[in-house]
């Protein structure tokens, strides 16, 4: 995704965050998106294609703009104001642009929503040959959070949006994880046009600030969670006693939530005494000590882009296209003691290094930070780690293309190289010689081809095959071990490799407009990193760690098809259909790390993962929509749409597709058993069928323009229909139990509305 020309993906994910430019809609209306592998105006892409959104003032549709709407989906209000200029006599365009959008509580119980945005853009045509432009938005935004639980807690509550995250104090509902966001962004843009075949755009921003999440946390207490497992009739052992504690939960739901109340009690009866406090011998410090916190899990972060391209139209048959880019990306992440929740200290030491025999030899090795030893911690202090992400990319890419009355071909390159490493603020008392300070920085280089031919049959018809290789540097979360701790890097760790191929057909004629097309991806050399908490068979002391699956690779092919006709004047049918297969097509080896030691745990275990011919989950793999488009004489307009999806598969939890999980030396499980099967099967979600409807009408009022949209989606009320979910890293290897730990999942919305009114001068 590219902003105003520069790009706009995440260095250290990878991920386009969309919530920093949301509310913004009036101003994001200029797009230029290519699907798939095709030729690009303005970057090499990717293999999903690219976007671009133009924000230039001076390519606002001149207009003042209000409006308002209603909705039951994540908030329940929006305010939308914008004023845009045009291009002035004086060649000054302006723009302004702001929103609002909020709800005391979303279409899941304890979810509030506060967001803003804010949107100005100045543009000057200097001449016929240059114009400058500068931008600035952003969206600052407060979120209660949602999270994924098991069906029985579900089944539980009497719902499929129970939200865990929420409790009672005071009478008033609070939930523990906030989103709290805000990262504006500046942009200035020169558009240099040399001559009528020729031309520059040069764009340079620069972004910051703040991107965290609140959670709870407890020390020396019970797991406070309404559904963590042990608290649940499934663990009870004794069916009567399950049955009992079932029904206690049904008569009364709001057992499985939070209960604030009781966490403030706790620490107002948590008297302790700490002695040599921030690392001071004989300081002494008594008080209440915090049993239960609230702390926020901070990824602030600073990016810096400048990005040239350029278009040089040699002839009526060859253009040629290109750019260069640098990157600039240096994050901090770290966690801030949010709400001591009536509590009047805290002691920054890991609770999971302490009393671990491995961990005796290493003085202070419970200590978060050697530089502050026993530090005693108030309300906005940071603390338990703290270190920064480091990226520079630089790339330059080049495109040739060809057009002719039959055929139109293209030919790029790209070419790029990244460096990473870790800054490490704090000295971690089990790893004092790896965490403080730089890292080894890693250099990776990288580059893609891609290119494609267009048969033109005649004006109507065309057919198109494209293709493309390329590389790319693992992301920075997928790099390092443990970084909250340390800078050990992965074994092994390798580039991704991606080829594609693509080929289709498209009809545009003036009544029926088609496409159908087909595709062929691998993605090799992938890597995945799943925190979880460290179980047994792989040590006796409770701690978390790192599941790492290095070496994964994927296959994704399948067919789309889409139709656009007109039956009568008016009236339009629409279809799509999307047929894919993506599935694992090796068996990679897992690496497992615990927290509290850089050595692997058991390195000698078969770690093989079972993984070919598995589904990739977390998204449909077959959806189709049908609908009927029409529009009135008297500028009105209806459209309804049944849609269909289904192979939906559950992201695999890969330690119960190891021999370890089905065989040891004290116990094995039948081969193709019934519970062989429950073990290794991969979880297959039913489909679900909805049925959507959007409509409106225009009004003019002398000088003014009214518009009324409403949309309604889900209108069968579904409320069944699981969007995602993943199985818990946990498994019970003793008893080779995989419901032991269930799945966990996402369900959508039943019956959903939005509703706007515009008035636009």
């Amino acid at each position: 995704l590219f902003l105003n020309g520069v790009p706009f993906n995440d260095l250290e994910s990878g991920r386009v965050y969309w919530n920093s430019f949301g509310g913004l809609n009036d101003v994001m209306r200029n797009r230029e998106t290519e699907i798939g592998l095709s030729a690009q105006s303005y970057t090499f892409g990717g293999i999903g294609g690219a976007s671009n959104i133009d924000l230039r003032a001076s390519r606002q549709r001149k207009q003042i703009r209000a409006s308002y709407g209603i909705s039951n989906r994540s908030y329940n209000n929006r305010v939308m104001l914008t004023y845009s200029t045009g291009l002035m006599p004086n060649n000054w365009a302006f723009t302004f642009s702001g929103s609002r959008r909020w709800a005391q509580e979303g279409y899941i119980e304890g979810t509030s929503y506060d967001a803003w945005a804010y949107f100005f853009g100045a543009e000057k045509k200097i001449n016929d040959s240059h114009s400058i432009g500068f931008t600035a938005l952003g969206a600052p935004l407060k979120r209660g959070r949602g999270s994924a639980v098991t069906q029985e807690v579900y089944d539980l509550a009497g719902t499929n949006y129970f939200n865990p995250n929420w409790g009672y104090q005071n009478g008033e509902k609070r939930n523990a994880r906030v989103a709290n966001t805000h990262q504006p962004i500046f942009i200035l843009r020169h558009d240099w046009t040399i001559n009528e075949k020729s031309s520059v755009t040069t764009a340079v921003s620069y972004q910051f600030g703040r991107n965290g999440t609140t959670a709870l946390d407890w020390r020396d207490a019970n797991d406070p969670r309404g559904d963590y497992y042990r608290n649940l009739p499934s663990f009870i052992d004794d069916p009567e006693v399950a049955a009992i504690q079932e029904e206690w939960y049904k008569e009364d739901p709001s057992r499985l939530q939070l209960q604030w109340d009781d966490f403030y009690e706790v620490n107002r009866n948590s008297t302790a005494t700490f002695e040599n406090a921030n690392g001071n011998p004989g300081e002494v410090i008594t008080g209440k000590y915090a049993q239960f916190l609230v702390e926020e899990r901070r990824f602030d972060s600073k990016k810096f882009n400048i990005n040239t391209n350029f278009t040089n139209a040699i002839n009526d048959h060859f253009t040629l296209t290109g750019g260069v880019s640098y990157q600039m990306y240096a994050g901090r992440n770290f966690r801030v003691l949010n709400d001591l929740l009536g509590a009047d200290y805290f002691i920054d030491i890991d609770r999971f290094a302490q009393g671990v025999a491995a961990l005796d030899s290493i003085p202070n090795s419970e200590q978060n930070d050697l530089n502050n030893i026993n530090r005693v911690l108030k309300e906005g202090d940071e603390y338990g780690y703290n270190y920064e992400p480091h990226l520079n990319k630089l790339g330059v890419w080049l495109q040739t293309s060809f057009s002719y009355n039959r055929f139109d071909f293209f030919l790029a390159g790209d070419v790029s190289q990244t460096q990473m490493w870790r800054t490490g603020n704090y000295v971690n008392g089990k790893f004092p010689d790896e965490s403080f300070g730089d890292s080894k920085k890693l250099n990776f280089t990288n580059y893609g081809v891609k290119g494609g031919v267009t048969y033109k049959l005649d004006g109507r018809n065309y057919f198109y095959a494209n293709g493309a290789f390329l590389t790319r540097a693992p992301t920075f979360r997928n790099t390092f071990v443990a970084p909250r701790t340390r800078d050990q890097i992965i074994p092994n760790l390798k580039e991704e490799e991606l080829r594609s191929v693509e080929a289709g057909y498209y009809l545009r004629s003036p009544y029926i407009k088609a496409k159908v097309g087909a595709y062929f991806t691998e993605m090799k050399n992938q890597t995945t990193i799943r925190p979880f908490y460290v179980d047994a068979p792989l040590i006796e002391d409770r701690a978390f760690g790192n599941y790492i699956v290095p070496g994964i690779n994927q296959q994704h092919m399948g067919l789309e098809l889409a139709i656009d006709a007109q039956i009568i004047s008016g009236l339009n049918m629409t279809a799509v259909a999307a047929i894919g297969n993506y599935t694992y097509t090796n068996r990679p080896v897992a690496i497992v790390y615990n927290d509290n030691t850089k050595q692997e745990l058991q390195p000698d275990v078969d770690r093989t993962i079972y993984a070919k011919n598995f589904r990739v989950g977390g998204t449909p793999q077959t959806a189709y929509s049908v609908g009927l488009a029409y529009r009135g004489k008297n500028f009105w307009f209806l459209n309804v749409n049944a849609n269909y999806i289904s192979n939906m598969y559950i992201p695999f939890n890969p330690d119960r597709r190891t021999q370890l999980a089905v065989d040891n030396e004290v116990d094995f499980v039948e081969k193709d058993s019934e519970r062989w099967n429950e073990i290794i099967d991969q979880e297959k979600r039913e489909g679900a069928f909805t049925v959507d409807i959007f409509g409106g009408k225009s009004f003019k009022v002398r000088n003014y323009f009214l518009y009324l949209n409403v949309g309604v989606n889900n209108i069968l009320n579904n409320k069944n229909i699981v969007t995602g979910g993943f199985e818990q890293l946990r498994y019970d290897f003793a008893n080779r139990d995989p419901n032991r730990f269930p799945s966990r999942y996402y369900y959508g919305f039943g019956t959903n509305y939005f509703v706007s009114l515009t008035v636009r001068l």
